[in-house]
């Protein structure tokens, strides 16, 4: 008996990868999803740069965009045929709802699915109202500020040139943290200087 003897003659696949659509979702800060609507990757600089890697089109890096990896294949040394495979990626669930001017959700010009968008709005905005705290605004006393403003003075409005036993101390006498204090001296330096200009 003679052993079968196959062989497969394989010739290596070329692969070709397009970027497409850009499907970042600049709605996410607010639990929503909306795209920019930007068709296909363009780089915006030379193959080999960092710059090719951002998207002149809609300004985001390629990661941002749809992979499509094609195959060329050559099964028939007279034919060529060419496999498409699509890279799947989930659809957003609101995928035609887009920012306007004021940054707030609405739906696209170009969705046909009315009712859908509708619906999907109500419920960003929901979510949105919900989940969105406002940050937490420090309130302080007169006599706070008048230390604050004193200490702020002897240091030169700089935080840094301190010793951090001083800064410590200091704190712990006026009941704030370091990092309100440096915050206040920061968004009140110019304003005490323009101030103390203007009384001379």
């Amino acid at each position: 008996m003679e052993p079968n003897n196959f062989s497969v003659d394989k010739k290596p696949e070329k692969k070709i990868i397009r970027y497409m659509q850009c499907l970042k979702n600049h709605a996410a800060s607010l639990g929503g999803s909306a795209t920019d609507g930007c068709g296909e990757f363009m780089p915006s600089g030379e193959e080999g740069t960092l710059e090719a890697l951002m998207c002149s089109a809609c300004n985001c890096h390629r990661n941002f965009h749809r992979k499509e990896v094609l195959r060329e294949s050559d099964s028939d040394h007279y034919s060529q045929h060419n496999n498409i495979i699509i890279v799947p990626m989930k659809k957003p669930i609101s995928a035609h709802l887009s920012l306007n001017k004021s940054g707030s959700i609405s739906p696209s010009d170009q969705s046909d699915e009315k009712d859908h968008d509708d619906r999907i709005i109500r419920e960003v905005e929901n979510v949105s109202t919900e989940k969105v705290k406002k940050r937490f605004r420090t309130k302080f006393t007169h006599e706070q500020k008048v230390k604050m403003l004193a200490f702020a003075e002897k240091a030169g409005w700089k935080i840094q040139k301190l010793e951090e036993a001083a800064v410590y101390k200091f704190c712990q006498e006026i009941g704030i943290k370091r990092r309100v204090l440096k915050v206040w001296m920061h968004n009140n330096k110019n304003t005490s200087v323009k101030r103390s200009i203007s009384n001379s």
